[in-house]
């Protein structure tokens, strides 16, 4: 028996069935029609680092102890990134490997460094240095249409429909990997492009449907070679889309919550440099490259700060500063002020509870303590506070210099888009196989694991948060 999981980032339902109605996407409309299909509900908050994990764990982050790309050091008073090694617990195909199933897993994200499995690992992002397969040296066998980082990102200067030409690629290297590794009893491939397609493309309904043909034409032929074994479709999140983007740092610093260092000039940024390179036409060159080489260039250039993307550590007054935001609106009040934490919550929560967007509308829809939202012996290391967004407003954690995106300026910009698509807590789900026919259900993210442990005949760990959805 074999069991593949095409792994979607940021799909949902809801833009693809317009097209399943009209007679379109084929594959898609194979599980919608024919298989268990319906929303997936992802983990709090639904970003792609803890959603993942929390796939392939079965728990929720008070149990794998990750709840952003990063984590505050208050000791340090540094933002630590956070890998595979950062997760508590063992992965589902840990389990299959101890059983001797063989397994692929292809570019699913939160997977570097990669993990020794029985069969073969391509970690996904975020990459860091060192080996990113396993065995190490299966990296000789990758073929140079499956880049390690993703190149092709939509930028103001490049015609979408170029950088769609480039994604299409991306998408369909994935789906050949995993034909590539097709002897394995389970197969897990992601797509993450996926998610990039939604977040800068949302409005596109062309780019959109391009993006949703090239992952059905994979699709379709995961189909056609399992048809006797099960395939899963999920994602880590949905996507939908935004008005606005809300940068909840500065919302704290504006109310005294944080307190900021005088801002040094930046100098050159990754904005600039980018800039400058489009103005003498360079891009026109490298796109011309090959794909590794690009990839080493795309490498270097993010190691550049960023007026738009960089973490605010740097202009942090740390000692100072009583509450701190990760992204998706996760608030962490500083343990040197622990003896006024309850104050500042019953603050910090008036503030953000009456917070209305330029357009009028509560940007807040909901504040949680963390206790409320997770459970698992590493619920302290996660936010004090989760601040829920109304949908249409994504949270985000840099110093931009202001409070709302529509707000920056247009050179402030660069090379890249605001966002126009985010992160909805409703993803996609569908399953086809033997004995599984049309039928609707509602499931979480954390059901997925002992789904499949249980297609394999194995004992679901009794410390999963989900339960078989067969």
């Amino acid at each position: 028996m074999k069991v593949v999981v095409i792994g979607l980032d940021g799909a949902c339902w809801d833009p693809i069935l317009p097209y399943i109605n009209k007679g379109e996407l084929p594959g898609y409309a194979q599980f919608w029609k024919n298989g268990l299909h319906g929303s997936l509900l992802s983990t709090i908050p639904y970003l792609t680092q803890p959603a993942w994990k929390s796939y392939s764990l079965g728990k929720n982050p008070g149990k794998t102890g990750v709840y952003h790309w990063t984590r505050i050091d208050w000791k340090e008073f540094k933002f630590r990134s956070l890998n595979s090694l950062s997760f508590h617990g063992d992965d589902y195909w840990d389990i299959l490997s101890e059983k001797g199933h063989r397994v692929s897993i292809i570019d699913m994200p939160s997977t570097f460094p990669p993990d020794k499995v029985n069969g073969v690992m391509i970690s996904g992002m975020n990459h860091g240095d060192g080996p990113w397969t396993y065995p190490e040296d299966f990296e000789k066998q990758i073929p140079s249409s499956f880049v390690k980082d993703g190149i092709h990102l939509f930028r103001r200067n490049q015609d979408p429909e170029v950088t769609m030409d480039g994604i299409e690629s991306e998408i369909k290297s994935r789906f050949e990997m995993a034909m590539q590794l097709w002897d394995a009893d389970l197969i897990h491939l992601s797509v993450e492009m996926n998610d990039h397609v939604a977040h800068f493309m949302w409005n596109n309904d062309h780019i959109m449907y391009r993006n949703f043909r090239a992952n059905d034409e994979g699709i379709q032929k995961i189909l056609k070679e399992n048809k006797e074994g099960y395939t899963i479709l999920m994602s880590d999140h949905g996507n939908g889309p935004i008005e606005d983007e809300f940068y909840t740092n500065e919302f704290l610093a504006k109310e005294g919550f944080l307190s900021l260092k005088e801002s040094d000039s930046k100098g050159v940024s990754r904005e600039s440099i980018v800039n400058f390179g489009t103005k003498l036409r360079l891009d026109r060159v490298v796109n011309k490259l090959p794909n590794s080489i690009q990839n080493r260039i795309v490498k270097r250039i993010r190691l550049i700060d960023s007026v738009m993307e960089s973490d605010p550590e740097k202009r942090i007054n740390w000692k100072e500063s009583r509450v701190i935001a990760l992204d998706e609106g996760l608030l962490y009040i500083n343990p040197m002020y622990q003896e006024e934490k309850e104050q500042i919550i019953d603050e910090l929560t008036k503030k953000l509870s009456s917070l209305k967007s330029k357009s009028g509308k509560s940007v807040i829809k909901n504040i949680l303590r963390g206790n409320e939202v997770y459970w698992g012996p590493y619920v302290s290391d996660g936010p004090d506070l989760v601040a829920i967004s109304n949908e249409i407003y994504h949270q985000r954690l840099p110093l931009s210099g202001y409070l709302w995106a529509s707000d920056i300026p247009e050179e402030s910009w660069g090379y890249r888009f605001p966002q126009v698509g985010h992160h909805r807590i409703k993803g996609i789900l569908g399953m086809v196989g033997p004995g599984i026919g049309p039928r609707e259900v509602n499931a979480s993210i954390y059901d997925l694991a002992p789904t499949i442990l249980k297609l394999f005949g194995c004992e679901i760990p009794d410390d999963m948060d989900g339960k078989p959805i067969i």
